[in-house]
């Protein structure tokens, strides 16, 4: 039997035209679903078997499929394969109409990508009302599936733009700094003072510059997730005292006291060190940061019962609303972003440290009751069997 087009609505482009395809070899349940799909809006094409309806899928464009099991020559189970595979309706709704009761037919027809069932005898009454919540359905799915993979590609778009400028940056920026560091010992005593205060500030210009690069950098790998990552067992004591280097004279320049809860030295920590060893030390210099004068930063680290292990940085600062804690939690935003505000960056110390948090399969915990300072912990869980497949 030739497939027959029942035409409601005049078009003049076929991309636009609300259609519906029924396949099933009973002439008078075609005409009756033509109707009601007719008077519902929508054109219908019919089809008496599945290798008849093949056709109609690879040139028109679809709103729902409703395909009854049972037919010859190309059977619904394999028409349904067919429909998943192609580019058109790989998310074509599709209602299944059979006469077969059994769970079996069934649960076949959802494992091959069925939407919904029907059985015959039909509901007259009640089908027109379920083929539209399943058409409503299926393009909420399909948009929800766009905007997701739109979301997936602007990221990997994001993360490689990161990755290529920062590293076109960084590798002349390394050259400069090195090149005005000799100059800057060349000339020393050479020059007048406020030629050397200008050349200061073009060292420290350069090394903060670096720093964000160095940032931005980190922050990438970390988005990559889980792949990225080189695990090893390393010390949590090790892990711990290396968070400070380079942090003390900023801490002593503002009096600050730090406190380290050195665990013992058996107790490890399986992880990309390289990167925790990032993460704790942007939570210790946030804590420095923002700490007021002659303040204390706290950091210890425990294991527990399920083997995962906290990492934990206090802090006796300011503290900082939840409200603006979720804001900080997004890269390149800080409390206080206004041009006098009293810490320089990007805002991505917290970012980075929850990006890196969560490659290793963990979080980022924060509690900063304002006025109370803050608590930031680091979970991560236990990666032994991790660590011991990449050895």
């Amino acid at each position: 039997m030739e497939i027959k087009k029942n035409e409601v609505n005049q078009r003049t482009e076929i991309t636009a035209r609300k259609c519906v395809l029924i396949v099933d070899d009973d002439v008078l349940i075609c005409d009756v679903l033509a109707g009601l799909f007719a008077n519902l809006g929508y054109e219908t094409i019919t089809a008496e078997d599945g290798e008849s309806a093949c056709d109609s899928i690879a040139r028109e464009n679809l709103a729902l499929a409703v395909v009854d099991l049972n037919m010859p020559k190309l059977d619904g189970y394999g028409l349904l394969r067919h429909i998943r595979q192609h580019p058109r309706t790989v998310d074509l709704p599709v209602i299944i109409s059979t006469g077969y009761d059994d769970r079996k037919s069934i649960e076949e027809a959802y494992r091959l990508g069925a939407s919904s069932f029907v059985t015959k005898p039909i509901n007259w009454a009640q089908f027109g009302y379920h083929a539209q919540f399943v058409i409503r359905n299926g393009e909420i799915e399909r948009d929800l599936r766009r905007a997701e993979a739109e979301a997936v590609a602007a990221s990997k778009t994001k993360n490689g733009l990161f990755r290529i400028l920062s590293h076109e940056l960084k590798t002349p920026l390394v050259a400069l700094i090195g090149l005005t560091d000799v100059l800057s010992d060349a000339l020393k005593d050479k020059v007048e003072a406020i030629e050397a205060e200008q050349l200061s500030h073009i060292v420290g210009a350069s090394q903060r510059l670096n720093r964000l690069i160095s940032d931005i950098l980190v922050l990438s790998k970390s988005f990559s997730g889980a792949s990225s990552l080189k695990i090893s067992s390393e010390s949590m004591a090790d892990l711990l005292d290396d968070s400070i280097i380079g942090l003390e004279a900023g801490a002593k320049t503002k009096s600050i006291k730090i406190k380290i809860a050195r665990p013992s030295k058996n107790l490890t920590l399986s992880c990309d060190n390289q990167l925790l060893r990032q993460a704790i030390k942007k939570l210790v210099d946030n804590a420095i940061k923002f700490s007021p004068e002659g303040g204390t930063v706290e950091i210890w680290a425990h294991r527990k019962p399920d083997q995962s292990t906290v990492i934990s940085v206090r802090d006796n600062g300011p503290g900082i609303s939840p409200a603006k804690l979720a804001e900080c939690l997004q890269p390149f935003i800080q409390e206080d972003m206004s041009y006098g505000r009293p810490a320089e960056g990007l805002g991505l110390g917290l970012p980075i440290v929850k990006a890196i948090a969560e490659a290793h399969g963990g979080e980022l915990i924060c509690q900063s009751p304002p006025g109370q300072g803050m608590i930031a912990a680091v979970w991560i869980p236990d990666l032994s069997n991790a660590s011991s497949k990449a050895a």
